[in-house]
């Protein structure tokens, strides 16, 4: 139920620094976001299988949102999460969580987010769901929107719309 970053010295210059992200314990529905109308929108694009990048700053409610959308998918359709830090919680019989993996020590057994994407690809999802685009899997994401899965979710830090299909792009072509 949390996320827990720690940096010490030599890398955090002035001590030890530690901080815990808390989840919350119950899922925000949709209307703890938006106003109705808003709200329709949302619905009828998850529905409609329309593909949803939530874009916003660091503690903004991105993947709280997420949530929110994710927990509208029908819940006979097969649902592949891929996270770093896997935060997502969807309701359904047919969802399947995977979470990347930093390498040891010796700087080996690392999963990435982009290699559990791949994979994702051949586990017959019907949608795919990437909890945050933030390096070179935006170019597996965009592969698997263009290759018949419809309706999949994702986020990314960006300041707005705009922002986001640039950062998206940009992220692409680091690939």
């Amino acid at each position: 139920g949390s996320r827990v970053n720690v940096v010490i010295p030599p890398l955090a210059i002035d001590g030890p620094c530690l901080t815990i992200r808390r989840f919350a314990a119950d899922a925000l529905g949709l209307d703890a976001f938006c106003a109705s109308e808003v709200g329709g929108l949302l619905r009828w694009a998850v529905d409609a299988r329309q593909n949803v990048v939530v874009s916003g700053a660091t503690g903004a409610g991105k993947t709280s949102l997420l949530g929110a959308l994710g927990a509208m998918v029908d819940p006979t359709e097969r649902v592949v999460t891929v996270e770093d830090a896997a935060e997502l919680r969807f309701p359904g019989r047919h969802v399947v969580r995977l979470e990347a993996r930093p390498p040891n020590a010796d700087g080996v057994g690392g999963v990435r987010v982009r290699d559990l994407l791949r994979n994702a690809l051949r586990m017959r999802p019907d949608r795919i769901v990437v909890g945050e685009v933030r390096g070179a899997e935006a170019f597996d994401m965009v592969q698997a929107l263009s290759t018949g899965h419809d309706g999949s979710l994702s986020t990314c830090h960006a300041n707005g719309p705009l922002d986001a299909i640039r950062r998206l792009e940009a992220l692409a072509a680091m690939a």
